[in-house]
Parts: structure tokens; C-alpha cells; sequence
């Protein structure tokens, strides 16, 4: 049975039950402190009890005239605000189990995420995730896991590694045409905790190439892809957050990977990461 670490509610606030913290416009004000910690926001007052477990958090929606979609951007960025508070980050990134390591492939829309994951799992690789990952800090290190049961598969990728078309309409993802596909179609086990060991900073090019890049490097080049999930309230916070990043990026191998056009490059990631496995194990 899934582990409960955290309920959350979300509620419409009574008329009496508004926040008095002042916020400035299109602002937030995070106290964080235990056992309880606050986040406010013009829309949203949030309260987090740490001491229970599971860890108890209330959301409420604040009255007043606001858009959907500005509603839905300040719940946005106060989730990921309760997540970081909980000691998590979304990652905009895939995970792979293969031969017992796990490798974090990270990289803007258009990168390979899920066609490298593809590749992997026809390998004989695990999917945990192919586009967002929880990354949690945990008592002994960090986990990762996948949080979606749903891939997004262009038609040069579902070509190439399908033997036929796929029996489902294709629909507009953020500008480009793909097909849903369950995760049960592939090698995939979302909402599992893995201990990663390798970083890729996955990026589109004209060879195929992987370069090791110093930790310091990375962790500066992580803290600008998955800071671009989070509303930053002042420079304490971004303190704590690059801390994480840093000490996450200490535990794990990275490297910068080049992905080429030709999807047939991919065997030789398949290849290096096996001899990885082995130089590890040796």
C-alpha cells in the first residue's frame, strides 16, 4: 500500500476566515517554521502542519473577482511552494531504471525525454517517468519518482519504435501533435521512490555526444531548469533551494548529452550506460 505523507484540502474560505498578512501585488509571503508553516498569496492562504503524519495542509481559495486562470496560476505556484516546504521538487525531466541504476534526463520541451525513454525500456530499461519527476529528500539521500501514468508520443517517435500506428488520435500538446499513451503500453512504474545515480542535461544537437560536466556546474544549470517551477520570496529562499539542489547533485554522477537526429544514436546511450553499470559494480 502507497505511502500518505501529506493530505491536503482545498476549500473555499469563509467570509471571517481571510488571511490579515499583508501581500504585495502578484506576491507571496512564506513563513516557514514548525511545527506550522504559512504561504499567502493575494488568492490562496495556506496552512501546514508538520507535526502530524500524515502532514496536514489546508488551502484556502480567498474571496474576491479573479479569472480561472489567474486562480489556476496562484495554485500553480503555491503547490510547488507546499511541495519545496515538504522537501520536493518537480523536475521537468524522465528517470530510467536500467541494469539497477537510475538515470535523470533532464531538458526543455523537444529534448528526447520520452523518446530516450523509450529507447530505454525497449532495452530492457524501467520507466519511471518520461516528462515530470517528484525529486524528495530523504533521511539517507534523495528518491525519485514519476508522477504520471500517461506518455505523449510524437509520430516520428511512435514510427520508429511502434511496428504499427498507434489505434489513437493525435491532439495538440503545447504547439506539437502527439498520442496518449497509457503507461501500461511500455516498461513503466510510476509513483516509485529510486535512488538516481546518473544526470543528463538533455539537449537537441547535431552528434551524439556525452560529456561529463563538473558538480558545481550542474548544480548551478539544475537550479535554473527546476527554478523555473518555483516563485522565489526573497533570498533565503533561494538559498535553501540551491542548497538542495547542491547537496542532490553531490550524490549523483552528471553529464551533458547531445541528442542527434538520428534516433539509432540512442544504443550507444544504452551502451554507455551499461558500461557505467559495470565500471560501477567493478
Amino acid at each position: 500500500m502507497a505511502r500518505i505523507d501529506a493530505d491536503i484540502v482545498v476549500r473555499e474560505s469563509d467570509e471571517n476566515d481571510a488571511s490579515a498578512t499583508t501581500v504585495p501585488p502578484d506576491g507571496m509571503v512564506v513563513r516557514d517554521a514548525h511545527p506550522v508553516s504559512f504561504i499567502h498569496t493575494e488568492a490562496l492562504s495556506v496552512t501546514i502542519d508538520h507535526a502530524p503524519r500524515p502532514v496536514q495542509v489546508l488551502v484556502r481559495v480567498l474571496r474576491g473577482e479573479r479569472s480561472h486562470y489567474d486562480l489556476c496560476v496562484h495554485l500553480a505556484v503555491v503547490f510547488h511552494k507546499i511541495l519545496f516546504l515538504l522537501d520536493r521538487v518537480v523536475l521537468h525531466a524522465a528517470a530510467v531504471r536500467i541494469d539497477g541504476r537510475v538515470a535523470i534526463f533532464i531538458g526543455d520541451r523537444g529534448a528526447g525525454k520520452t523518446t530516450t525513454s523509450l529507447a530505454l525500456s525497449r532495452a530492457g530499461g524501467t520507466v519511471l517517468g518520461e516528462d515530470h519527476l517528484i525529486l524528495r529528500r530523504s533521511a539517507d539521500g534523495f528518491v525519485v519518482s514519476g508522477c504520471d501514468e500517461r506518455w505523449r508520443v510524437d509520430e516520428r517517435t511512435e514510427h520508429h519504435f511502434f511496428d504499427s500506428p498507434l489505434p489513437l488520435e493525435a491532439a495538440d500538446y503545447a504547439g506539437r501533435m502527439k498520442k496518449e499513451v497509457l503507461v501500461r503500453d511500455v516498461a513503466s512504474q510510476p509513483f516509485t521512490d529510486e535512488r538516481p545515480s546518473q544526470l543528463f542535461f538533455m539537449r537537441a544537437g547535431t552528434r551524439f555526444r556525452i560529456t561529463p560536466i563538473p558538480r558545481a556546474v550542474s548544480a548551478l544549470r539544475l537550479m535554473e531548469e527546476a527554478g523555473k517551477l518555483q516563485r522565489f520570496v526573497d533570498a533565503n529562499d533561494r538559498l535553501r533551494f540551491l542548497t538542495m539542489v547542491a547537496d542532490f547533485v553531490a550524490t549523483i554522477t552528471p553529464y551533458a548529452l547531445e541528442r542527434s537526429d538520428d534516433l539509432g544514436d540512442l544504443d550507444r546511450l544504452i551502451d554507455f550506460l551499461r558500461s557505467d553499470a559495470v565500471s560501477a559494480t567493478a
